[in-house]
């Protein structure tokens, strides 16, 4: 009987996040695929890059064929874990070199040819479920085909290492709607816009629920605004959107959430041309989205640059004055507080490495987001990186090394958003006694624990003692660069390390300690004498989560 693994090494699209605790469609496409050839689900296997890292990348097991998944076109930094890398690929083909393996994913196009390896440039379930078939062909597939093969592929979520603490990303469409594309983007390289049907993304939603999944991101696709467009009417490049097909889905998604079937939703990738062009349009998909979501869900907005002369060299989607304007509506329409912490708030993607750039680029870019700043408008979060160019696209070939110079400015800048914009906007929607519910703590590091919520862009909370891998609530305290500060609940001060205390606003080292040698409490009153001064809201907080 044949064998076959899927060796997801994660992926980092710009439509698509795959590393953990997100899980891509892909896997789940191709074991769909090959259970619709007539492969028996017992003879799939599902492992990830971090079961190999243990075993020096040796696969066990002898397998007819791996389907190895993986590629960034943008990464990231990520808590517990990382992406696979080209060099870790790599390593896993040659020291293979026994199995036949299938690669696909955005890694494709910087993969060498081997003996042991089949590039596949389409989509690698296509060519999983023909060659299951006996016929292989590196073919695009259909969304009929995919509403079949992701409810089918299901199964194989519960042999991922974090399940149950996973969130999967759900494809709507592929394809960017715009006639004109940024430079930088894969996506713009998809030869058709289509949509999936609103039922196969419901019914894929309703099959992982069976699994035991109960978070989703409405992630793979370039444009949320967009979804269901009819794509026969323009402005400025940008089709008009359809806000009946975005209340469909999300009424049904609303439900399931309403319900307590699903415990996350999240959404991903707005296009603030979109909005910016199609205001009243956008207005009812963002009342839409926002009724449905989990409370601190997070649009980014690929603005990628402020810079006028950058904008008109990459194509990219919006100028300055879009941009505040699509910033404002979703700040108006989604920014109200659900549970204390604002519902659906934009995020910015910054671009290092863009056509046109100078040195007062990232400058501009810097004042831009004073400007947004001081204007009282909540941005979930800046992501600043440096372009990887992508094979195909419009930067691939003329792309060069940054002088150091630039460079230099770039860093220089980018060390200015974080301490002076980025903090001020956690303190904007954060404030100090905020409560983060269920956070997964990650990693221990310097006597404090590292964890994060299991949703979209969640911020790392950094919690002092060792919390052990745990779902934990946490107040908030205090703000760092990138991060928040603060204590797991519940607080039991009778037993909580020395630092805690030293974190809470308006005690510091010297009081903590007086409050260490002030132990045991017998009662919790007699823990709140020792909070004079702590903010109310922290105080408040803290008190009505201690046990003793």
């Amino acid at each position: 009987m044949k064998k076959y693994l899927i060796l997801d090494c994660y992926v980092d699209e710009p439509a698509c996040l795959g590393v953990p605790p997100f899980i891509s469609p892909y896997p789940r496409y191709i074991a769909g695929a090959l259970v619709e050839a007539g492969i028996d689900p017992a003879n799939i296997t599902y492992i990830t890059i971090d079961t190999l890292r243990e075993n020096d990348y040796l696969i066990d097991g002898d397998y007819h064929y791996v389907f190895l998944i993986g590629g960034a076109s943008v990464p990231g930094k990520y808590l517990g874990t990382k992406i696979g890398t080209l060099s870790e690929i790599n390593r896993i083909i040659n020291k293979n070199s026994r199995l036949n393996i299938v690669a696909g994913g955005v890694v494709n196009r910087a993969l060498s040819p081997a003996g042991n390896l089949v590039i596949v440039m389409n989509d690698p379930e296509m060519y999983a479920h023909t060659l299951a078939l006996g016929r292989p062909v590196d073919s695009a597939r259909t969304y009929p085909e995919i509403d079949k093969w992701a409810a089918a592929g299901s199964f194989i979520v519960k042999d991922h290492p974090w399940f149950p603490h996973i969130i999967c990303e759900m494809e709507t469409g592929r394809g960017c709607p715009r006639l004109q594309h940024c430079s930088f983007c894969p996506e713009g390289l998809v030869r058709s816009v289509q949509f999936r049907d609103t039922r196969g993304v419901i019914d894929e939603t309703l099959s992982l629920i069976k699994q035991g999944v109960t978070r989703f991101r409405i992630g793979r696709q370039p444009d949320i605004i967009q979804y269901g467009s009819r794509l026969d009417v323009y402005k400025q490049g940008f089709p008009q959107p359809e806000p009946s097909a975005v209340a469909e889905l999300f009424s049904e998604l609303g439900r399931l959430r309403t319900s307590g079937a699903i415990k996350v939703l999240n959404v991903d990738n707005g296009n603030p041309g979109s909005i910016a062009n199609w205001p009243d349009h956008s207005a009812k998909i963002l009342h839409s989205i926002a009724s449905a979501v989990t409370e601190g869900d997070t649009l980014p907005f690929g603005i990628e640059s402020f810079d006028q002369r950058v904008f008109a060299k990459n194509n990219l989607k919006v100028n300055m004055e879009e941009s505040l304007f699509a910033l404002r509506m979703v700040n108006e329409i989604c920014g109200s507080r659900r549970n204390g912490i604002p519902v659906l708030l934009p995020g910015i993607n910054l671009i290092q490495g863009l056509r046109g750039e100078t040195a007062d680029t990232f400058k501009i870019n810097y004042e831009a987001l004073c400007r947004i700043a001081n204007e009282g408008l909540m941005v979930k979060r800046i992501n600043i990186r440096r372009l990887q160019p992508y094979p195909g696209t419009a930067l691939y070939d003329e792309s060069g090394r940054t002088p150091p110079a630039l460079l230099k400015r770039f860093e220089y800048y980018k060390g200015k958003i974080r301490d002076e914009i980025d903090n001020s906007m956690l303190k904007l929607i954060y404030p100090a006694g905020t409560i983060l519910r269920r956070n997964l703590m990650l990693d221990y590091r310097d006597g404090y624990s590292l964890g994060k919520q299991i949703a979209s862009y969640s911020i790392t909370v950094k919690v002092p003692g060792e919390t052990g891998r745990l779902l934990s609530d946490v107040i908030i305290t205090g703000h760092r660069e990138l991060s928040l500060s603060g204590l797991a609940l519940p607080f039991n001060p009778n037993t909580a390390p020395s630092r805690s205390f030293e974190t809470i606003p308006g005690i510091g080292r010297d009081r903590g300690s007086r409050i260490i040698l002030a132990r045991p409490f017998s009662t919790t009153g007699e823990f709140a004498d020792q909070l004079k001064g702590v903010p109310d809201r922290v105080k408040m907080g803290l008190l009505e989560n201690t046990v003793l």
